[in-house]
């Protein structure tokens, strides 16, 4: 997608693979939400010059890739415990630095979090419940600017927690 010259990237944007958590998701959080590093003058730079402007962040998405699924007949309680391994990610249309972002941001874009949590479903009698749990990530949307010019847009993915999908058929 390309930006125009000086325009913020859209805060409601969402890449491919995230969606907002709907209605009914059970959302859980192992890492509190923290604001983005407010950006001065002076701010981080990486050595070609390239530096985050337009923060927006952090909004609460969730992945679509699923982690872990359980099923039952009911009348039944299904339980899950999940406890995953769950990368942050980062896009950028202009090339910046991982640690510039970074440092932006205020965590590292290149790192893994344990995401962990529990929930309980009642199942009710002759139906068949299901759990299914994907990552919470916050999002944080930026513009990479280089000498005073936009040069592209981008986005970073904090997970922070769990999404729990549990439904009846």
């Amino acid at each position: 997608m390309a930006v125009a010259h000086d325009a913020p990237f859209a805060p409601n944007h969402l890449p491919d693979g995230y969606v907002r958590p709907p209605s009914g998701m059970v959302v859980k959080r192992t890492v509190p939400a923290v604001p983005a590093v407010p950006v001065r003058t002076g701010a981080p730079a990486s050595a070609d010059g390239g530096a985050l402007r337009n923060i927006d962040g952090p909004n609460e998405v969730c992945g679509t890739s699923k982690l872990q699924k359980t099923s039952g007949m009911g009348k039944t309680t299904l339980v899950m415990t999940v406890s995953k391994a769950v990368s942050a990610e980062l896009s950028s249309e202009a090339k910046v630095d991982a640690e510039v972002v970074s440092a932006s941001l205020g965590f590292k874009v290149t790192e893994t979090t344990t995401v962990e949590d529990q929930t309980r479903f009642e199942v009710p009698a002759e139906k068949f419940g299901v759990i299914e749990v994907y990552p919470l990530y916050d999002q944080y949307t930026f513009n990479v600017y280089d000498g005073g010019r936009n040069r592209g847009s981008g986005w970073a993915m904090k997970p922070t927690g769990v999404c729990f999908h549990q439904y009846t058929e």
